[in-house]
């Protein structure tokens, strides 16, 4: 609970009359073909061992998991002989199974496959179970688990007993032709009408309203000193206040009085705050301060404002705070945050305005909603554009300087949103800042003056209903309590558990205001509305403990219904990889406050708000466990953790034995490759050695032929020839290859200079054919003949080019060449050069 000092701004509840209405609380569910019954025409309902309700109808079997209905009937090519959809009864056999019985008899029903096979008339489930009951008598009598007792009449009215009497209860449509009833295990009553079905879930009234005539909007609750309280409001700009016996003692008028009547303050109440002598500081908007000072029961009124000639920034004051030094800190929304010198003077006048100073953080608006100072004196203050802290412990205020801490794009534990609300310290100084839309923050950071401070968030990702959080209050040594826009929340700071208190549990629509909820002198919590207020006890606040039955409803592989009810454990072979998998808590009291969370291999818990679906999409081989939670109708966690063993099939290419094989395979196809690439790199290296060892042979003979004009080579030539080129015989070759080079050698030697030779003589000279010696030619030296023929030529002419002064052209001629241009071409092309530059 925080500090009296600090209880809530913003909530005008016109606390006139306290009253709770004694009467019960009774919520409808009509179910119809429009809700999603196969049938209105239903003749039976019952609920199975695992909890769930079924109905039997004239268009096959429904099952209703609190969530869906589904339907079941057979199908033309299912195997199944049941010839008609009409199911005219249902019951459990001996062994917990759902029976169904048509005109034509009995048939079993495979919960976990959704399929009807025949069977014979069932054997009565040995234990008592809830099944519909006919009605044979009017009026229908029955007691809630609350002990009122209700009666259903002849008419279809409702009606409760309030000790004496039975008084109508309200309902849209009276429960006409009413045939069954049922009772589950929640102690819910379900109705079989002749045109659907109707349940009845009954509740206790948790809260006293506060009518506040006329209704208004409430601006700032406040316990006093002498454990009076105030309500302050904004639409009327009304002030009351009240006695801790929650005795009403009047209406603060502007004269300082307090009126027996309805009387108007005059001014829109934003916060009220006690300073340490016992002097009231109200603040308004758009009327910026007032002081109340009381003397013998009347209080003297002071009012500052810009208007009035005083130095506030700004009239729209939010929050009023004093210091160790007896200073007032006084946040506007729109002059920023600035401080009361002298607020004990008879006219305080001295203002520090830090929107003024150039080292006070830049913003847009300079919006501050809330201030708080910590035993010891650093300043909190939550603005529109972040978190400002300071130091104010110090007299000099000239030397203090300010931080703002902001939501940050690459910083994941920075502040979550920027338009921050409220801020709340818990035992063991814990710090708590509520935001606008950015759930609640904590601060991490011990050092509240450090340069950045780090955040914890708590929003939807860990279980809250919602991300908008106006206002925290304590609401024990454990637990804060959070205004949410339409829903109360709790948040246990030890072990991160939450709840929520929405519409249904305040059995009304829920718009809360900004004003922070305080615990009123009698124990009681107060918290405003946007048209009023309520109070409610703390023990209230302490939910049904129910842990709902959690089962799975329906398993999907590959987009395609495979189950319809799942024990624990599921096997999906290799092709199998998409699993949808949907579940469902079997709270009939308050369905629609039940939320669900999944993780998977004991991971992080994935809150799913009310979505009961988890879907995984291309599932790895191995084995996974899936758990699932869920919290009860009235939002409270338990552990009902139901837990599914997912096995995923490997392909053989996916064990560790085709994990071996695949690699071997590929080392394999490697080694192929590897050998490959040497092995040609050899053959054609030897090729090439060959090529090179004919052509330098043939060059050779080339030159022997020539016996006119030329000398003969002398020893340094011969030398000089061995040494450059490889001998033929060192090359490994058959006999055959052998001979036939012999007889291409020879006729290349022979016609080198004749420009006439052509590939079909030389196949003749070669006695082979010209595919024939084609192919032969590019086995052994890699070239086709014409290139055979050609390299010889350029070898030939490389060695007239060193060895001679003949004219390239000549040399051309020489060599069976018709066209000098076309030779240095070839020339270049082989060589790399020119013929000049080869000489040169």
């Amino acid at each position: 609970m925080r500090t009296l000092t600090r209880f809530t701004l913003l909530t005008v509840y016109l606390l006139c009359n306290l009253c709770m209405t004694a009467q019960p609380v009774c919520h409808v569910a009509r179910y119809t073909e429009d809700s999603g019954l196969a049938q209105w025409h239903v003749t039976q309902m019952l609920q199975d061992t695992d909890g769930m309700i079924w109905f039997s109808t004239w268009n096959g079997l429904d099952r209703f998991d609190g969530c869906n209905f589904t339907n079941f009937k057979s199908d033309a090519g299912d195997k199944c002989v049941m010839p008609t959809d009409r199911i005219r009864n249902i019951m459990l056999n001996k062994s917990g199974e759902l029976v169904c019985k048509t005109d034509e008899g009995w048939y079993l029903f495979n919960r976990r496959t959704g399929e009807f096979s025949l069977s014979e008339k069932p054997q009565v489930y040995g234990s008592a179970y809830p099944r519909g009951t006919r009605v044979k008598q009017f009026p229908v009598d029955f007691r809630d688990k609350y002990g009122v007792l209700w009666r259903i009449g002849e008419d279809g009215s409702l009606s409760y007993c309030d000790g004496s009497s039975f008084v109508t209860y309200p309902v849209d449509e009276p429960f006409r032709e009413l045939l069954n009833i049922m009772e589950d295990r929640q102690h819910n009553l379900w109705l079989m009408l002749k045109g659907g079905v109707v349940r009845l879930s009954f509740a206790r009234q948790k809260i006293l309203d506060f009518h506040l005539m006329p209704a208004a909007l409430p601006g700032c609750f406040y316990v006093d000193s002498q454990h009076r309280y105030w309500v302050g409001t904004k639409d009327d700009g009304v002030l009351r206040v009240y006695d801790k016996s929650n005795n009403l003692l009047g209406y603060m008028g502007r004269d300082g009085l307090l009126h027996n009547s309805y009387t108007l303050f005059g001014s829109p109440i934003y916060r009220i705050t006690q300073t340490s002598e016992g002097t009231f500081w109200i603040g308004s908007k758009p009327d910026g301060l007032l002081r109340l000072r009381e003397q013998q029961g009347r209080f003297t009124i002071d009012h500052f404002s810009k208007v009035k000639g005083f130095p506030l920034p700004c009239n729209d004051v939010y929050d009023i705070v004093e210091d160790s030094h007896h200073r007032l800190w006084i946040a506007t929304m729109g002059g920023g945050l600035c401080c009361m010198l002298n607020p004990r003077d008879e006219s305080p006048t001295k203002i520090v305005r830090f929107i003024e100073r150039k080292d006070y953080p830049s913003m847009r608006e300079h919006r501050v909603r809330f201030i708080y100072i910590t035993s010891d004196q650093k300043l909190l203050a939550a603005t529109t554009e972040g978190l400002l802290v300071g130091d104010v412990s110090g007299a000099d205020l000239s030397r203090m300087t300010f931080r703002l801490h902001r939501k940050e794009a690459e910083r994941g534990n920075s502040l979550s949103s920027n338009a921050t609300m409220d801020v709340l310290e818990m035992p063991g100084g814990r710090f708590f800042v509520s935001t606008e839309s950015g759930g609640v923050n904590e601060i991490l950071t011990k050092d509240l003056l450090a340069e950045t401070l780090e955040f914890r968030h708590y929003d939807r990702h860990c279980g809250l209903p919602s991300d908008i959080t106006l206002a925290l209050s304590r609401l024990s040594r454990d637990e804060i309590l959070i205004v949410g826009s339409n829903v109360l929340m709790t948040l246990n700071i030890t072990d991160g558990t939450t709840g929520s208190y929405d519409t249904r549990f305040f059995n009304r629509p829920c718009r809360f205001a900004e004003s922070c909820p305080i615990q009123l002198p009698d124990g009681r919590w107060i918290f405003g509305f946007h048209n009023g207020a309520f109070t409610m006890s703390g023990e209230s606040f302490y939910k049904s403990t129910y842990a709902p039955s959690l089962v799975v409803t329906r398993v999907s592989v590959n987009g395609a219904d495979r189950f319809f009810h799942l024990a624990d454990e599921l096997t999906l072979q290799p092709d199998e990889r998409n699993l949808t998998i949907s579940f469902a808590a079997l709270d009939y009291t308050a369905l629609e406050g039940v939320n669900y969370a999944y993780r998977l291999n004991d991971g992080k818990w994935m809150y799913l708000g009310d979505d009961h679906m988890v879907s995984f999409v291309d599932l790895s081989p191995g084995t996974y466990t899936l758990q699932v939670r869920s919290t009860n109708g009235d939002g409270e966690w338990g552990e009902n953790i139901t837990e599914i063993k997912i096995t995923v099939l490997p392909y053989f290419f996916e064990t560790i034995l085709g994990k071996i094989l695949l690699w071997l395979l590929a080392l394999s196809v490697i080694g192929g490759v590897v050998y490959t690439y040497l092995y040609i790199r050899r053959i054609n290296r030897q090729r090439h050695e060959t090529l090179e060892a004919y052509l330098a042979l043939i060059a050779e003979g080339a030159k022997e032929r020539e016996n006119d004009g030329l000398r003969k080579p002398d020893n340094d030539d011969m030398i000089e020839l061995e040494s450059e080129v490889p001998k033929v015989a060192s090359i490994s070759r058959s006999p055959e290859d052998e001979a036939f080079m012999a007889r291409v050698m020879d006729y290349v030697e022979r016609h080198i200079g004749d420009a006439d030779a052509n590939v079909v003589d030389m196949a003749a000279e070669a006695a082979t054919s010209k595919s024939g010696l084609n192919r032969k030619m590019k086995s052994i030296v890699g070239l086709t003949p014409a290139d055979f023929i050609r390299e010889a030529r350029i070898k030939r002419a490389c060695k007239l080019l060193r060895d001679t002064t003949d004219s390239v052209a000549d040399i051309a001629y020489h060599c069976g060449f018709t066209d000098p241009k076309y030779f240095g071409k070839c020339f270049k092309a082989s060589v790399g050069m020119s013929p000049s530059d080869y000489r040169n």
